[in-house]
């Protein structure tokens, strides 16, 4: 009986190391909006169609990313040498909060310019690189939803983390613009060095032969995205996740600021992120017994009870998170669990068409992803300001505030409902195991 590889020690060690570094960034760039519209004086619907417009570049950025990472050969390996793109990362996100004082159009051309290259130029390659990456370094693909349990788990403890003290952070310095740059700094400079140490510790194992072998044409590519109807399902997933997940992300320092009064209070609503960490170690044993795609589908449902529970008291800390407790489920294991999807769809491609396209097929959901967190930005500011939200009120009017529950409780919960539909439709996990099983033998293995 052939004995199976185990997950090497120093894997699971070093490769949360960029997922958290990135997952703290993400704690900040909630924020953008606020920042747009309460510190560089850029109104919510102008910040909002900002986001979307620089999504445009993002279509672009994506195919020539997802052609880079197919056509690379180095030394280091393929998916590797893209992990570089955090410092640019880092380093545009502390621009964009060293934003200085400015007229109107110049603050809205240096929020489109920092917030494109965060977005459109390094998060490409970072979202592009990860399941490519992975993919060669692991000897069983199975193994993924193990990794991608353990990467989730730590992460997402340094998500609740950044998400305690940012709150704090932000009432104590995030008053001046000042002190947007000095929080920028104290968390760009240790989560840069942290997230490289992957980049430094991880080597890609060699590629099969018959991935070596291929020269892939821009053309294959799009052919090998075309005839792979399940990463386009999975891209279309995403696209609906990341638009609930920027809404309730996007929102809930509005939430907190103006239907609570405390902004404060947005950090205990961070200690409910245990519900997901307890979710992440416990998948891989629920997807061994129920199946890895059906535990995706009751957490969906449990996230959509959860928003909804909102609505019976959106006043009440207690409710908020309890609610919250179930609600993380929603969108956050479909983040945590993504590169497993990916995996199977590089997998499946190669099955279909006998190439295999891994970058092109990585950046698919990369596109969406973006696109999903834009609209949401998006539409969060074009909402709230047809709705009345003026950032130089102190208090708003009932029009942006019933508008600013409704951002947190039924609007997520419907793309929830989407999510679900869709996930019904993936069916993939049915004919996984003999797509593997022939693969091997066409390799040789």
């Amino acid at each position: 009986m052939e004995k199976k590889a185990k997950i090497p020690k120093k894997l699971l060690l070093c490769w949360p190391s960029r997922t958290i570094s990135t997952s703290v960034a993400a704690a900040l760039v909630a924020y953008i909006t606020f920042f747009a519209t309460d510190y560089m004086g850029i109104s919510a619907v102008t910040a909002g169609m900002i986001f979307m417009v620089s999504k445009i570049f993002d279509g672009v950025t994506d195919i020539i990313a997802g052609y880079l990472i197919d056509k690379t050969n180095t030394r280091i390996g393929k998916g590797r040498p893209y992990e570089l793109a955090l410092i640019g990362y880092w380093g545009c996100l502390v621009l964009l909060f060293a934003a200085p004082e400015m007229g109107l159009t110049p603050s809205c051309v240096y929020l489109f310019i920092t917030y494109s290259l965060i977005n459109s130029v390094f998060m490409t390659f970072l979202n592009c690189n990860e399941s490519v990456y992975l993919a060669n370094v692991l000897e069983n693909p199975e193994h993924s939803v193990t990794v991608g349990a353990v990467t989730g788990f730590v992460s997402l403890i340094f998500t609740m983390a950044a998400s305690i003290l940012l709150p704090q952070m932000v009432a104590t310095m995030g008053t001046t613009r000042k002190g947007w740059l000095i929080i920028s700094l104290i968390l760009a400079v240790p989560f840069t060095l942290f997230g490289l140490l992957r980049f430094a510790a991880i080597k890609e194992r060699h590629q099969t032969e018959t991935a070596a072998r291929e020269k892939l044409t821009l053309k294959d590519m799009l052919s090998c995205l075309v005839q792979n109807k399940y990463i386009l399902l999975f891209a279309l997933i995403i696209f609906t996740s990341n638009i609930g997940s920027a809404l309730v992300n996007g929102v809930q320092t509005y939430y907190f600021q103006y239907i609570m009064g405390d902004l404060g209070l947005a950090s205990v609503m961070s200690l409910s992120m245990l519900a997901v960490i307890i979710i992440m170690i416990i998948t891989p044993i629920l997807s061994g017994k129920f199946g890895f795609v059906n535990v995706m589908r009751v957490t969906t449902l449990i996230g959509m009870c959860g928003y909804l529970i909102r609505l019976l008291a959106p006043r009440n800390m207690l409710l908020l998170f309890a609610s919250n407790i179930v609600a993380l489920l929603g969108f956050f294991t479909m983040f945590g669990f993504a590169a497993t999807f990916i995996i199977d769809c590089i997998d499946y491609g190669e099955w279909k068409t006998g190439k295999r396209s891994e970058g092109t097929i990585s950046c698919a959901q990369s596109v969406t992803a973006k696109l999903g967190t834009a609209v949401g930005a998006g539409v969060i500011g074009i909402l709230m300001g047809i709705t009345g939200y003026d950032g130089a009120l102190t208090v708003q009017p009932d029009s942006a505030n019933t508008m600013i529950i409704m951002l947190f409780t039924v609007i997520p919960a419907a793309f929830c409902l989407v999510q679900f539909i869709l996930l019904k439709l993936y069916d993939l996990d049915k004919i996984l195991p003999r797509i593997r099983e022939e693969l091997k033998a066409k390799r040789g293995e």
